[in-house]
């Protein structure tokens, strides 16, 4: 009977350590998670390696902190962090157009002809000046002067015209040493998207492979067609 005493007095020690020992790996597993927090539309990172410019981070502030308060009059976030994660307008705004950065990677080839002379934005200071809508740096000097590069969506050809330091709205179009070129009795600006006229001009938000042209000057058909025609054709390599 002594034997049988002992052996469950022992059976009872081991169940005992065993089940301290448990109880102790659960609480330290306990106390050492961390509760998943879900992510609120304008905490969300940025899909795109890119990150905003100067000139993004500036127009960001001004669309999304009008009080300078220093917080996203929408969502009331501080406006840095809806800076860093992507955004250039807030996405929990009724009225936002404009995506997160990297929400969208499209390319339209584009011209500007002033007078029968064509704009050439193959140059420094024409390049990655916004990261949501930009020309690139590239060898072909033709390609960097003729595709626009679309980083999110929705994004309108103003953003692109006002972080090269230009203006371009239905009556005018403003180059950075303040020329402007407008529409008057005798002269029109026209906007046209794949060969037919179009009336959103600096609203405009291009589609992929989108062939987009904007003449000054001409009234002849015959003259735009062939303006037309001299677009490049880079958009579809990118």
């Amino acid at each position: 009977m002594k034997l049988k005493a002992d052996f469950v007095t022992i059976a009872l020690i081991v169940i005992l350590i065993l089940s301290v020992g448990m109880l102790a790996f659960s609480l330290k597993d306990f106390f050492s998670s961390k509760p998943e927090v879900s992510q609120a539309p304008n905490q969300m990172k940025s899909t795109s390696r890119m990150t905003l410019t100067s000139f993004d981070k500036e127009l960001a502030r001004q669309l999304m902190d009008q009080d300078n308060d220093g917080r996203c009059d929408v969502c009331g976030m501080p406006i840095e962090q809806c800076i860093e994660s992507g955004q250039i307008e807030c996405s929990m705004g009724s009225n936002a157009k404009t995506g997160i950065l990297g929400s969208q990677h499209i390319h339209a080839d584009f011209k500007i002809d002033l007078n029968g002379e064509p704009l050439n934005f193959a140059n420094n200071k024409y390049y990655m000046k916004s990261s949501f809508l930009h020309l690139d740096d590239n060898q072909n000097k033709e390609d960097a002067s003729g595709v626009l590069h679309m980083h999110a969506t929705g994004v309108p050809l103003w953003i692109f015209f006002k972080s090269i330091g230009m203006d371009f709205n239905k009556y005018c179009i403003t180059l950075e040493n303040k020329e402007k070129f407008c529409t008057d009795g005798n002269k029109k600006l026209k906007f046209f998207v794949n060969g037919k006229e179009n009336n959103d001009f600096e609203n405009y938000v291009f589609n992929n492979l989108d062939k987009i042209l904007i003449s000054y000057g001409s009234e002849s058909e015959e003259e735009i067609k062939n303006q037309f025609a001299s677009i490049t054709d880079f958009a579809k390599l990118h």
